[in-house]
């Protein structure tokens, strides 16, 4: 296993949230007290003494490497240590949270690219540097917290560099700091997708549920599912199969292609097209439709049969269909082939906000989204971003928004270099 040395000498590191003491690896901190180099472009001027400078508002990314050491008990324990923390540096992908115990108060953003060359001593322990390549800001653990504030307030950035902000906003309208604003327009969904289209459902006596995602509807919006086709399948024994049928003319649904027969040798299908359904989010409601069928049998006894679909909402997430099968009376409860429906896309007009609560606007990239069901949303076509983001000055800031605006919460992302 690793040593786990003690003593102030022995720090480490913390990557992607993964503390280098887990490998057995601790740090120095020869380089961690760096500055990032400024974008600052010289220009000379003919017939003029000195260079302007031209600076491009902006600091390059900056190296910060690390000397580290790793501690075994064993040869063993020590060859997977260091295949373990090797492994690790080098699946981390993309920009991740770096942190060391040296500035415990801060922490970077870091990609790890570089390989790393291990000097081993009596293979037990080993020596190597660790380098990274950083974005130039120092974050301030303490600009991590969201908190919320009321019209005409004022945030104070003790820094000496303007702060780019996380914003989240309940409501909408005008957002801003200092003269510098952004404005939410309100909207509403309207006519959206619930459900994609399915087929072949095996409905039953005891029925299937059809279950639905509402979050984007509000109560009273409408849930239309499209016209479907419904198709009954039953098998009977030869002997009592029905020979001819008739369809009643008091069903409910006329028409020549409101209803189709058709039958083999111990088989009776019976398709069905029932008209789009429409339901009230929150409002419970049902269709029923009912075919009778009477026929006469081969040994011309006369007999009927009754096929009830009945397709309901409770006013929550699930639209139920059933079927009910009469047979001379009886209820059919096994068939050999099983009841199927064919339904289409099931829409909805929402009257929800398209902002939706709250909207996160994220000052440093220029996006506002909104997360729904985990699930990242852009909102960029609803905000006005302006010319300028809002930034939090070195100073005092006064936040201002409109009154239809119910709650903002600022997480103001302080940093240094």
């Amino acid at each position: 296993m690793a040593v786990a040395p003690t003593g102030a000498i022995y720090k480490a590191l913390e990557f992607d949230n993964v503390s280098s003491r887990t490998y057995g690896v601790y740090i120095t901190g020869e380089a961690v007290y760096n500055a990032p180099e400024r974008d600052v472009e010289m220009v000379t001027i003919p017939a003029r003494n000195g260079a302007f400078a031209l600076d491009n508002g902006r600091f390059e990314n900056i190296e910060v490497s690390y000397p580290a050491g790793i501690f075994a008990d064993t040869e063993a324990d020590f060859r997977q240590a260091i295949s373990d923390f090797r492994n690790f540096l080098c699946s981390r992908k993309g920009y991740v949270r770096l942190q060391d115990e040296y500035n415990p108060d801060e922490y970077r953003m870091a990609v790890y690219k570089s390989g790393l060359d291990v000097t081993p001593a009596m293979l037990r322990a080993g020596e190597f540097t660790i380098t990274f390549e950083c974005k130039p800001q120092r974050w301030l653990k303490s600009g991590e917290t969201a908190v919320a504030y009321s019209n005409n307030d004022t945030i104070t950035n003790l820094t000496l560099f303007d702060a780019e902000p996380l914003l989240a906003i309940k409501g909408y309208g005008t957002i801003g700091f200092n003269g510098y604003e952004i404005e939410l327009e309100n909207a509403v969904l309207g006519h959206i997708l619930i459900e994609n289209s399915k087929s072949n459902i095996q409905i039953s006596n005891s029925g299937n549920d059809i279950n639905l995602n509402l979050n984007q509807l509000n109560n009273g919006d409408t849930i239309t599912l499209e016209s479907a086709d419904v198709i009954w399948k039953y098998s009977a024994s030869s002997g009592s199969f029905l020979k001819t049928w008739n369809i009643d003319s008091n069903t409910g649904i006329t028409g020549s292609g409101a209803y189709k027969l058709a039958h083999v040798t111990n088989q009776l299908g019976v398709e069905i097209t029932i008209p789009s359904l429409t339901f009230a989010k929150g409002t419970s409601s049902s269709y029923t439709n009912t075919t009778v069928l009477s026929g006469t049998r081969y040994d011309s006894s006369t007999y009927t049969a009754q096929l009830v679909l009945t397709i309901g909402y409770a006013g929550a997430s699930t639209i139920k269909v059933q079927y009910a099968f009469t047979y001379s009376s009886a209820q059919i409860t096994t068939m050999t082939n099983r009841s199927q429906l064919s339904y289409g896309d099931i829409t909805g007009e929402s009257t929800q906000s398209q902002l939706g609560n709250p909207t996160y606007i994220d000052c440093e990239l220029g996006d506002a989204y909104k997360i729904v069901s985990d699930e990242y949303v852009s909102l960029n076509s609803n905000v006005d971003l302006g010319s300028d983001l809002p930034k939090l000055a070195p100073g005092s800031n006064t936040v201002t928004y409109d009154n239809t605006v119910t709650e903002l919460k600022i997480t103001p992302r302080w940093w240094k270099v």
